[in-house]
């Protein structure tokens, strides 16, 4: 890849980024006289129109229009909001979108000031140490605080320490989504510490989005992210060493809509009083569990609390009974469980009746069988996405059964599955018998091998 000069700029300083390594930010200073002088130029080229030359003669000359704003917007926006690719080349599109912009920040002193915010507002630093310094070095010598235009921080450490996050946190108060991963290669790297984290939330309140990866993190800390951020709605942490049960409890004034915990290694087990803390955040849409056992607990609980607290109503003048249950997440759209030995058929079928709205599930070591599959067409009409992995309950035919009967699924994935091969479900077209990847393509073409029926 090549070089990709990164502009951030300010009244009287340039920040230039160039990096060869999937455009990370590389700060530096640079000579702003040639610039200053082009601005100086152009303003007084459009400062002037008529020229009278000493014979009489007048020259008119002919600028090209500014731009709207509210057009010029429009076109930035455009530029930003390239669509990603879903693969690794992602790095790449960011490059990409960042080089645009700051092609943008170039044209004229008008495109600069609708640019150069958007410029800034996503940020992404990797492990190397120079380049964290030169950030922080950038927006501390700035005369606008550039620091306000990030939105979006997303930080590979292996360099930075507590104290260095303090200072960059007191520069982007204005953050919304925070995402810290603790890469140490040779295990002696400095780390940001629980203790660093404990001033984040009141530097940056507007959080909304958090994502933490190898973190232990206190209870003060826990406590200070769910006092100061009342508007977080994501909330990840992967690779946790250690977990208090009571931790969720902390972030119940929160307004999560996605909540994600795992862990890499341990198994860690799931206990009645996280599940109910859980329950608290109705507006959950994404739950993602990993090597929490058992898992199954979601679901039982779930189901346990909606016969519970369950409630009738009786109207005397039609003798009408009407009964209303509770769904502990009614709107939720995205289910990922491992661990789930203790889900059999009817809880499974249970849960998924009252939360129809599941657009992905994704399931890992149970011993639901083909009737699960058969219940998920009539109750998931939104289902667009299925993970089965050890799934040892399911047949060949209950699930060629089952994609017949799913007309909007898009994918479905089925690993390790003890009654079947991939080869038992599409012959000759898979080169791992143990994964069975279906895409739109191969889903249609079992659908059209199966005729119109219910399948066999």
């Amino acid at each position: 890849m090549g070089t990709v000069p990164l502009t951030k700029r300010t009244s009287d300083i340039q920040c230039v980024s160039k990096d060869n390594e999937h455009g990370h930010i590389h700060l530096t200073r640079d000579d702003t006289k040639r610039r200053k002088r082009s601005d100086n130029e152009t303003l007084q080229c459009e400062q002037s129109t008529n020229q009278v030359k000493p014979e009489g003669t007048v020259i008119d000359t002919h600028h090209p229009r500014q731009i709207p704003n509210e057009i010029l917007v429009h076109i930035i926006e455009h530029v930003a909001e390239q669509p990603r690719r879903l693969t690794s080349l992602d790095d790449s599109r960011w490059v990409d979108q960042q080089r645009d912009l700051h092609a943008c920040t170039l044209v004229n002193k008008q495109f600069y000031f609708v640019a150069n915010p958007v410029l800034w507002q996503e940020t992404v630093l990797d492990t190397n140490r120079t380049r964290l310094q030169r950030l922080l070095d950038c927006l501390a010598a700035t005369e606008r605080r550039l620091g306000h235009y990030i939105r979006r921080l997303d930080l590979n450490n292996a360099s930075c320490t507590d104290s260095e996050l303090l200072l960059l946190t007191k520069h982007i108060r204005r953050l919304e989504t925070l995402s810290i991963k603790n890469v140490d290669f040779t295990y002696t790297s400095s780390r940001i510490t629980s203790t660093g984290l404990q001033h984040l939330p009141q530097d940056c309140p507007e959080l909304t989005s958090l994502k933490l990866l190898d973190f232990h993190l206190s209870e003060a800390t826990i406590c200070a992210i769910g006092q100061h951020c009342p508007q977080l709605t994501e909330f990840t942490l992967c690779s946790i060493p250690d977990l208090n049960d009571d931790m969720l409890s902390a972030l119940s004034s929160c307004p999560l809509k996605s909540l994600s915990l795992s862990f890499d290694r341990n198994r860690r087990p799931l206990s009645e009083k996280m599940v109910m803390d859980m329950t608290r955040f109705r507006d959950l849409t994404h739950l993602s569990l990993s090597f929490f056992e058992p898992s199954g607990l979601i679901m039982t609980l779930a189901n346990n609390l909606q016969r519970n607290n369950g409630s009738t109503t009786t109207t005397t003048t039609t003798t009408k009974t009407t009964t209303t249950t509770m769904v502990p997440w009614p709107h939720l759209k995205t289910l990922s469980l491992d661990r789930c030995g203790d889900i059999d058929d009817a809880t499974f079928i249970s849960f998924i009746q009252s939360h129809p709205h599941l657009h992905l599930l994704r399931l890992e070591g149970t011993t639901l069988s083909d009737a699960c599959l058969d219940a998920i067409p009539a109750t998931l009409r939104d289902l667009r996405e299925l993970f089965f992995e050890s799934i040892d309950g399911i047949s060949a035919r209950g699930v060629r059964r089952f994609i017949q009967n799913c007309q909007g699924l898009e994918f479905a994935e089925f690993r390790r599955c003890a009654q079947f091969v991939a080869g038992d479900v599409v012959p000759n077209q898979v080169y791992n018998p143990h994964i069975l990847h279906l895409n739109k393509r191969l889903l249609a073409k079992i659908r059209r091998a199966q005729g119109t029926g219910t399948g066999h």
